[in-house]
């Protein structure tokens, strides 16, 4: 009698395990139908499921007998939900799967590029592609030469050449009357009314992008100009804020060795010591004898911003 119970419950288990069927099918894409690797369907309610593999084909087992939701997804597809998938016990369900392209539009993307013109690179780029031939120097070039403004940077351009006493530049020996002196391509007036051009040396290198010296004659050259035209381009300002440091050193080996008098009572940056001694006292801070100095440094430093 005891052998009874234990047949009929065996029986009951084995029935009761054999209640799952199998689901599968294929994933493709709705517009093109190529196979989705990779994407992945699972049953609605509980982590039972499956991924497509390199055809697109998936499989999943043991799906307990009856009605199933499943959820399809894929990376860059609007996730799908098939609803009503009959399952019946020791069967399979075929179904296919068409996935829709998640399509998302983005607005106009306006990509600029700006060639710093400062680099010696860029202005070599620039005079190889121009019609006429234009000698430039970059800011960079101007710093790597230790040179502090743009007189001084004309002269060491080839075929100019500068005088002592006279304000402006030579160009193949054609004075200031024979040249032209633009600031970012616009004319500007002289300073001096017994000279044609401004002061070059008014431009310290802070605030100079570029210079290009142009000494062929062509259409768009002024008809008064026989030397040069020399167009100082400033800065460009990237950003709201912008503040530079320079510091600059220089020594000149023939006098090392010689002793120099400096006059006393001003500070390296060039301030003046202007305390004034109490009234019946004569305690002055500076002293009329000039200081010797044997080793002279030339010094500079040069602080710009702007907003």
């Amino acid at each position: 009698m005891s052998m009874i119970p234990l047949i009929l419950f065996l029986s009951f288990s084995a029935g009761s395990f054999a209640q799952t069927g199998v689901i599968k099918g294929k994933i493709v894409d709705a517009k093109t139908d190529e196979p989705l690797i990779g994407a992945s369907v699972v049953i609605e309610g509980t982590t039972i499921g499956a991924a497509a593999d390199l055809d697109g084909n998936f499989m999943i087992r043991d799906v307990p007998a009856g009605e199933h939701t499943l959820i399809a997804s894929y990376v860059a597809y609007i996730t799908d939900t098939i609803e009503g998938v009959k399952v019946r016990a020791n069967e399979e369900t075929t179904i296919q799967i068409s996935l829709l392209p998640d399509d998302i539009s983005l607005g106009e993307v306006e990509v600029i590029a700006r060639a710093n013109r400062e680099s010696e690179n860029i202005l070599l780029m620039d005079r190889r592609q121009a019609l006429v031939a234009t000698q430039s120097m970059g800011a960079r070039e101007l710093s790597r030469k230790g040179i502090s403004d743009a007189l001084s940077a004309v002269a060491n351009v080839s075929g100019v050449s500068r005088q002592e006493g006279v304000k402006n530049v030579f160009v193949r020996g054609l004075g200031d009357r024979y040249n032209a002196t633009l600031l970012n391509g616009f004319p500007i007036p002289s300073e001096d009314p017994e000279y044609k051009n401004i002061a070059l040396e008014f431009f310290g290198t802070d605030i100079i992008q570029n210079i290009d010296v142009n000494k062929v004659f062509s259409g768009k050259s002024s008809s008064d100009v026989g030397g040069a035209i020399i167009n100082i381009n400033s800065k460009e300002l990237i950003g709201d804020r912008a503040f530079s440091a320079e510091a600059s050193g220089g020594l000149n080996s023939e006098a090392a060795r010689v002793d120099f008098l400096r006059v006393d009572g001003s500070n390296l940056l060039g301030f003046a010591q202007t305390d004034h001694p109490a009234e019946g006292t004569f305690d002055f801070s500076n002293r009329l004898d000039p200081l010797k100095v044997s080793l002279p440094l030339n010094h500079g430093l040069v602080l710009s911003g702007g907003s």
